[in-house]
């Protein structure tokens, strides 16, 4: 832009403000689980920056353009495929149980019929997986669901904080493994989160987090004893942590896609039958 010289007719070249030469960050949800450390090494050391997010803050996370990429809620994949889309073919999935995702139960599952569940906050896909079994396997219906700290007769835990109540809690004798019902009633696995990336990220960004994850799960894997010696506030044995991370499966198969899409329909079937039947009252859904 030219402006006049205020002494003269001289013109004068106003400077252009000098572009940062500083590379921005790619955002990483970080999920603070056990089952997810295999994700993360050398992230840091390359630049990306972790945003440690329970998986419903990493959905809000990603719905308001907050992270560029992670292990995103499998409902929230579907959710938001038209601004995110399949990062490679990583995945946090179990095969025979979550060890993970449990249910607390005063009385059996069959009985929960017009019960009031408590639900943790922290969970996007686990609550949808718990109101299809027990709308779909066990014919049950709450009366209604609840924050998790209020009085109920059942609730879910999920991560960590079911893991320390593995042993279980006193006047809820019934636990229930959601990853092990969903493969009793379908014989496949369960996939609770997919790597997803913003479809908007930089081909250059994305294929090298595809790089760091191989090579972050590769090492995480054969190394599984070095995450039991950094976690020792489960009180879990170093033998427990190392059979736990290799319970899971990081990479989808058949049987993985399978699944994602059996979940998908009944989530769907689920939602047409809403919009036509009035439902019971339903509180943090």
């Amino acid at each position: 832009m030219k402006t006049e010289a205020a002494t003269g007719g001289e013109p004068h070249v106003q400077a252009r403000p000098a572009r940062s030469t500083t590379p921005v960050k790619t955002r990483v949800g970080r999920i603070p689980y056990l089952n997810s450390e295999v994700f993360y090494s050398g992230m840091a050391a390359e630049g990306i920056e972790l945003v440690s997010l329970v998986p419903s803050a990493l959905s809000a996370a990603a719905r308001e353009g907050r992270v560029d990429a992670g292990p995103v809620p499998l409902v929230t994949c579907f959710e938001l495929e038209d601004r995110f889309e399949p990062l490679g073919d990583y995945c946090i999935a179990t095969v025979e149980r979550a060890r993970s995702i449990i249910l607390f139960c005063k009385r059996p599952i069959e009985r929960l019929d017009d019960a009031v569940v408590g639900v943790t906050g922290e969970t996007s896909t686990s609550v949808r997986l718990l109101k299809t079994l027990l709308t779909h396997r066990f014919k049950v219906a709450p009366r209604r669901y609840v924050p998790v700290s209020e009085d109920s007769d059942a609730f879910l835990l999920i991560g960590d904080e079911a893991l320390r109540n593995r042993g279980g809690v006193p006047s809820y004798p019934h636990l229930y493994d959601l990853g092990e019902e969903w493969r009793r009633w379908t014989g496949l696995p369960f996939v609770f989160a997919r790597w997803m990336a913003r479809r908007d990220a930089s081909p250059e960004a994305v294929a090298r987090l595809d790089r760091l994850l191989s090579e972050s799960v590769k090492r995480g894997l054969a190394g599984a004893e070095t995450i039991a010696g950094k976690r020792r506030d489960l009180s879990m044995s170093r033998a427990e942590v190392v059979e736990y991370v290799r319970s899971f499966h990081y990479r989808l198969g058949a049987a993985e896609l399978e699944a994602i899409a059996r979940f998908r329909d009944l989530l769907d079937g689920d939602t047409a039958a809403a919009r036509l039947i009035p439902s019971k009252e339903i509180t943090n859904a």
